[in-house]
């Protein structure tokens, strides 16, 4: 079967779900791809450019051939197909022809059916959006992560209440890990959540780091995902607004204006949430006390059992 890799996550609904995608041809002969032939679209991980063994099987209801631009403005030959799914599989080895890559050995796979040995969150379908988790007491932590489903752009959500199992801190944490897995890989499991969350705290700690050594609040809590909502993000956005709109309106230049407000917004910033200033430290304790994350790698038998709170798609 032929594989059609795609690097942002998105995959049709297994239940003959429909979606249009769209992929570079180096011409109109090269591409093999044929209107009722089964594809497996499956994950392209950016990071180190393996293709994620598991992915959605589709077929090709229609494919044409439209010419685009890319980011330099070069003219590129790009397919569209309109492709509908019709079940998931997990290819074991892989072999290339030309530009074109197949598997000869895909194995059918039931995630809802493997879920209770192999819990799984499904990203097929739908495109998650962003998240949020709410804090009540240790034994009541809803998190939530909401999105759009692929065909009708009708909003839909997963909701999992993690209290008993880890603290709110580790909630966020798991919360902001679920998004990425299913924006990287398609799908979250145990090893893909852990994978996930701990580049989230790599790239929340440093963007602590690089804010408070440059004086630069705006980047704090800004990671490859997008922005963190937490109260040390969200002090740093307000406080920078209205540093800034104070001194322009008392005619400084933008230029001296952002300097100040910057400077000015990181001083009130460490002095309201208690942060220290000293290299080292600082950055954990603005991830876990201003930021509310944790670092804290979990054990897999606990991902485990997190995942199974929520349930396998909206």
């Amino acid at each position: 079967m032929l594989i059609l890799p795609v690097s942002n996550g998105i995959l049709p609904n297994p239940n003959s779900g429909k979606m249009v995608g769209a992929f570079a041809a180096v011409n109109e002969d090269k591409v093999v791809a044929k209107a009722g032939q089964d594809v497996l679209v499956c994950p392209l991980i950016m990071d180190n450019g393996s293709l994620y063994p598991v992915g959605v099987v589709a077929r090709i209801l229609n494919i044409w051939m439209q010419q685009a631009y890319d980011s330099a403005g070069h003219e590129v030959a790009t397919v569209l197909a309109v492709l509908e799914g019709h079940g998931c599989a997990r290819w074991h080895t892989l072999r290339v022809a030309g530009n074109n890559i197949f598997s000869t050995d895909l194995e059918a796979i039931n995630l809802k059916a493997m879920r209770k040995e192999y819990p799984t969150i499904s990203g097929a379908g739908w495109i998650p959006a962003g998240g949020f988790t709410e804090f009540r007491d240790k034994t009541d932590i809803p998190v939530t992560i909401y999105g759009a489903n692929l065909e009708d752009g009708r909003g839909v959500s997963i909701r999992g209440n993690l209290g008993g199992l880890v603290s709110a801190e580790q909630a966020h944490t798991i919360e902001h890990g679920i998004i990425r897995s299913l924006h990287t890989y398609g799908i979250c499991t145990s090893r893909t959540l852990q994978t996930e969350m701990a580049k989230e705290t790599a790239e929340l700690k440093q963007s602590v780091e690089w804010g408070m050594r440059f004086a630069m609040p705006e980047i704090i809590g800004r990671t490859s995902t997008g922005a963190c909502g937490n109260p040390m993000s969200n002090l740093a956005q307000f406080y920078l607004t209205q540093e800034l709109i104070d001194s322009v309106a008392n005619g400084k230049s933008v230029r001296e204006s952002l300097d100040n407000a910057r400077r000015s917004t990181m001083s009130q910033l460490t002095s309201d949430l208690g942060l220290t200033t000293a290299s080292g430290i600082r950055v954990l304790e603005g991830l876990k006390k201003g930021m509310r994350h944790d670092d804290t790698q979990l054990k897999m038998e606990l991902l485990k059992k997190i995942i199974m709170r929520f349930p396998i798609e909206p």
